[in-house]
């Protein structure tokens, strides 16, 4: 197996395909390759759980949440809140404090 710098292909780093100790080696030793691996698997453990609740992603979804976590990091919190199931309860009180409002007016029917 080579593990040359320039034939490393993240997302097969990211999926899993590439896996071992070896390869956790040449994570170790390339920091920036690794921090970009880790928000990979962060943003496909969050779409998996998407996918797994019938949320439907547009395409290109994953592609462009990664480019703006690269631009702010601290987007990572978030996801991560997402993917920890907090996420699904704060939507869930979301939901729950919205229910108790009262409900808006029906429009008054128009005499045609």
């Amino acid at each position: 197996m080579d593990l040359d710098d320039a034939e490393v292909n993240l997302a097969d780093l990211a999926d899993g395909t590439l896996a071992g100790p070896e390869w956790e080696a040449w994570l170790a030793a390339h920091p920036a390759a690794a921090a970009e691996v880790e928000i990979a698997r962060r943003v496909r453990r969050l779409l998996a759980q998407m996918s797994a609740a019938d949320i439907p992603v547009p395409a290109g979804f994953e592609a462009r949440l990664m480019a703006r976590i690269r631009e702010d990091r601290t987007l990572l919190d978030l996801l991560d809140l997402g993917v920890s199931g907090m996420g699904r309860a704060l939507l869930g009180l979301l939901n729950l404090l919205l229910s108790l409002l009262p409900a808006p007016p029906e429009p008054a029917p128009s005499a045609a």
